[in-house]
């Protein structure tokens, strides 16, 4: 081999090592950009029962999407509440759990439609269930905590021993209601509600007819929810008879919190003004609560002060009632005073423009204006 043809093969080795060289270090390269995304991104579970990934909700999404990604967030959400709610260390906890499991109902009645009747009855029936459990063990925190509140400003000492008789007997009643409590939820099972609602979901889908039951985007779902609950609500309003109608304020009350738990279901949906729709309609809620709360108090401290009336003994204790009961009613008539200044007055017509949602959702139209070259005159 002559001296060119030496130096050709030693050229060429030279550049099949660099090649060799080159991919070792891609390989390398390649290897080290794959373990990094690996440690990005989870590894996909083989568990059908996992919650699929959310989507964007817009106005014109599908009513079946939104339902499968807000009711299995709701039932999430009620399960991470139930370790707080069994403690029992903060009864917010409690309250928490109870308002989820009211939520999650709510979404279940709103899409309802996505469901065949015997799932639906199946799914609502365990929500409704959660609920019953938590209902008198949160009453009685509630009770416990109101006058509980109310003895550190009790000025006359047959108030003050009327409101210890009364703590006395709510705590018993506290200790029972959170043991019937805890048996109703080891019955439930509320951490077993996700995995079971998940499937639920695919049971619908094998049934074309099913999806094409019902409005076809939340737009129009929220129109027509929106405008009936406010009816519901009006018509809730128009039959208060006056201050002294408890049943009629509670009928409203609840009015109100579905209208409320409509808005906040469907929010992306809602128009411009939902913000201030939630706010508003969530002080309401808050006061008729409060005055929901002294008609709950004053029937307890009532019952109380009228067993009183057959021991003759008790004369003293029960005109410590009689002061604690004029104390709530005097709070009483000051919350209604709060509703009636803030909806006393108020007319559907007024309200429907700013609840109900446009019928298309608002595009903001961006117009360029056309820009005028000056030119400087020397």
């Amino acid at each position: 081999m002559g001296e060119r043809g030496c130096h050709r093969l030693a050229w060429l080795n030279c550049n099949h090592a660099g090649k060799i060289l080159a991919f070792k270090k891609l390989e390398v390269s390649l290897s080290a950009s794959v373990d990094e995304v690996r440690g990005k991104i989870p590894p996909m579970s083989t568990n059908n029962s996992n919650v699929a990934p959310p989507v964007v909700l817009t106005p014109q999404t599908a009513p079946r999407l939104c339902a499968r990604q807000l009711i299995l967030e709701r039932v999430a959400q009620l399960a991470q509440h139930e370790a707080g709610t069994r403690d029992g260390e903060d009864i917010e906890a409690l309250h928490d759990m109870r308002v989820a499991s009211r939520r999650l109902r709510e979404a279940l009645e709103i899409f309802q439609f996505c469901f065949s009747p015997k799932v639906y009855d199946r799914l609502y029936e365990r929500a409704h269930r959660v609920t019953r459990a938590l209902g008198h063990a949160r009453n009685a925190d509630v009770a416990v905590a109101y006058f509980s509140g109310l003895l550190p400003d009790s000025g006359d000492l047959l108030e003050q021993v009327a409101l210890q008789d009364i703590l006395r007997r709510l705590a018993k009643q506290q200790k029972s209601q959170r043991a019937t409590m805890q048996s109703e939820l080891d019955k439930v099972k509320p951490s077993a509600l996700p995995s079971r609602f998940a499937k639920a979901f695919d049971m619908p889908a094998q049934n074309s007819s099913a999806r094409l039951r019902g409005p076809r985007t939340a737009l129009t779902l929220a129109r027509r929810l929106f405008a009936q609950r406010l009816r519901d609500v009006f018509a809730c309003h128009r039959a208060i008879t006056g201050e002294d109608d408890v049943e009629g304020l509670h009928k409203l009350r609840i009015a109100v919190k579905k209208l409320r738990y409509a808005i906040e279901t469907l929010d992306f949906a809602a128009g411009e003004n939902a913000k201030e729709n939630l706010r508003f309609f969530k002080k309401l809620q808050t006061v008729l609560g409060d005055l929901h709360d002294c008609d709950v108090f004053i029937e307890m401290a009532s019952k109380r002060a009228n067993k009183l009336q057959k021991q003759s003994f008790a004369t003293h204790l029960q005109n410590g009632y009689q002061i604690v009961l004029a104390k709530i009613a005097v709070q009483r008539r000051d919350f209604y005073a709060d509703y009636f200044k803030l909806f006393g007055h108020a007319r559907i017509q007024e309200w429907r423009a700013l609840v109900v949602p446009p019928p298309q959702p608002q595009i903001l139209k961006q117009t360029l204006a056309p820009t005028k070259l000056e030119i400087p005159l020397n």
